[in-house]
């Protein structure tokens, strides 16, 4: 098992010209859909893929300076992040989850890089009861036995009104603990990165910036 920390790059706003990504009903076939993202991003250098391609993130650990200059750019083009840091939000994404090659949790609707506290609260968990594993909607549920991490499926209905949740995967909890110590490590990193090239291009509260930007400024 392996958590991956990842934000989502929507084609379109990276895009050279003015062009339409049609929905993804379109692209039934995964590798005709990732050609067309791959068109669409040409703003980019794009030395980089998405983990998967049925969806847009984007394993921060691939992105390179250059390109993620390009990204803060485009970001923050439309405020002045020096007067407006209300205005501004973490990057969409947050933790991903693969065990065996497998793709088993993604980040959810309104979920963002910021949410890695909230798998955190999993290890600060004293229960043996399913709980809301908040990563944006639908909702995930776990529940912790004997050393085990149990992660249900997606679902659209919350936890107080939901009956006879299945297990969808379990983990080990000492690897999960691992694997969020490294995730941290990660985040830390790409915040500190971010920094740099705010400052280097000039913008003035660039580590508030950076930190707002990658979810750091929200209680661990």
């Amino acid at each position: 098992m392996k958590l991956i920390n990842v934000i989502e790059i929507y084609p379109l706003k990276y895009s050279r010209e003015e062009s339409e990504l049609p929905d993804s009903s379109d692209f039934p076939d995964s590798d005709i859909w990732y050609t067309e993202w791959e068109k669409a991003v040409s703003r980019l250098n794009f030395n980089f893929s998405p983990i998967d391609k049925d969806t847009y993130f984007v394993d921060i650990e691939m992105i390179d300076d250059e390109n993620l200059e390009i990204i803060l750019e485009v970001n923050l083009k439309e405020i002045n992040p020096e007067e407006t840091e209300d205005m501004m939000t973490a990057f969409d994404g947050g933790i991903v989850l693969i065990e065996e090659d497998k793709t088993w949790v993604l980040p959810t609707c309104c979920g963002d890089i910021g949410n890695i506290k909230e798998w955190k609260k999993i290890l600060e968990d004293k229960t043996e009861e399913w709980n809301e594993l908040w990563i944006g909607h639908p909702w995930i549920f776990y529940k912790k036995v004997k050393g085990k991490i149990q992660l249900s499926g997606y679902s659209d209905i919350s936890i107080k009104d939901s009956k006879n949740i299945q297990t969808l995967i379990e983990v080990d909890e000492l690897k999960l603990k691992t694997e969020l110590e490294k995730a941290e490590k990660q985040q830390i990193n790409f915040k500190n990165r971010i920094s740099k090239i705010l400052e280097n291009l000039e913008i003035k509260n660039f580590d508030r910036i950076s930190e707002i930007l990658t979810g750091m400024n929200k209680a661990t």
